[in-house]
């Protein structure tokens, strides 16, 4: 396989992890930006402002580690394994493709812990795997993250392959345990198309409730108003909150305002970072009230293939 085709696939397949959320890496409760330059795999952190201002929504990129590009680690996000608020980072690992070797021979979801102090941004622990490939082939090929149990911690939640069963795995509340941070047994949420991705779980009706909102072919940005807990019922109703997405080649979970209700992120194909603000509202009536105009947050991310 060249290096070209093997690149191309690599794209393919890695539009399915289309989405991620932001977390707080300096433990103040604002959503800082996670982003990896797709050439050479750094990362850096834009700091959240502590306001919603454009432009000057995020600080300047802090840099916080070398030598995570997609030949070494599939897709990276910030997510809070620990729950103690503070935002680690999550990197896959794939031993598809020929990709990489792993880490010392190892693939599946490691976790790099943040050890910084009060107010930084890092520095990260080396990594650690939480989470192995199952025995018995059963594979999701869409991933997110939220705490959809309530315990503090990030649980995952995903589309299954080539299928349309969207499963939670619960945190154990246990704390960063290697192999073992996650339950191997998947809590059945709902069922979606198999081409569509879920982007996100968060409260965006107001009810207390999570919800799950995925991207379908078209470019719809659909909402699932869950009649209960998630997990513990799958029934629910769809609403239709957005249109024309088909184009966004990111989509993050934020809170870009910091009053405790969910927005979006979308990056755009010429590389502008734009901020849809939640509305304050939910009315089921009209769902397409959801989000506020779009406000432009960033530009020149276009070299960025991860936005977390």
């Amino acid at each position: 396989m060249t290096g070209t085709s093997l690149e191309e696939e690599w794209l393919s397949v890695a539009a399915n992890f289309a989405n991620g959320q932001c977390r707080s890496f300096r433990g103040d409760g604002r959503l800082d930006l996670l982003v990896r330059n797709t050439e050479t795999g750094e990362l850096f952190v834009y700091p959240h402002s502590g306001a919603f201002n454009g432009m000057d929504t995020f600080g300047d990129p802090v840099k916080i580690g070398e030598g995570f590009g997609w030949q070494r680690f599939f897709f990276v996000r910030a997510v809070d394994v620990s729950g103690d608020g503070r935002a680690d980072i999550c990197a896959f690992s794939a031993s598809d493709y020929d990709i990489n070797p792993g880490e010392n021979g190892e693939h599946g979801f490691f976790l790099l812990r943040n050890v910084g102090g009060p107010g930084e941004i890092g520095p990260f622990a080396e990594p650690i795997r939480v989470s192995s490939k199952r025995d018995d082939g059963q594979e999701w090929e869409t991933i997110g993250f939220a705490d959809v149990t309530g315990n503090g911690a990030d649980d995952t939640f995903g589309r299954g392959k080539n299928a349309g069963n969207v499963d939670l795995f619960p945190h154990r509340d246990q704390g960063v345990v290697r192999d073992g941070s996650y339950e191997k047994d998947p809590v059945r949420l709902t069922d979606v198309g198999v081409d569509d991705l879920p982007v996100a779980m968060a409260d965006f009706t107001g009810n207390g409730l999570l919800d799950l909102l995925i991207r379908r072919p078209n470019g719809d940005l659909a909402l699932y108003e869950f009649a209960g807990r998630p997990g513990t019922t799958t029934d629910g109703t769809w609403h239709t909150v957005a249109r024309g997405w088909q184009d966004m080649r990111l989509m993050t979970l934020t809170d870009i305002d910091l009053d405790g209700r969910p927005d979006m992120l979308a990056l755009r194909s010429d590389g502008t970072l734009a901020a849809y603000q939640h509305s304050g509202k939910f009315d089921p009536e009209n769902p397409l009230d959801l989000f506020l105009e779009p406000v432009e947050v960033a530009t020149g991310f276009e070299k960025y293939d991860v936005v977390s």
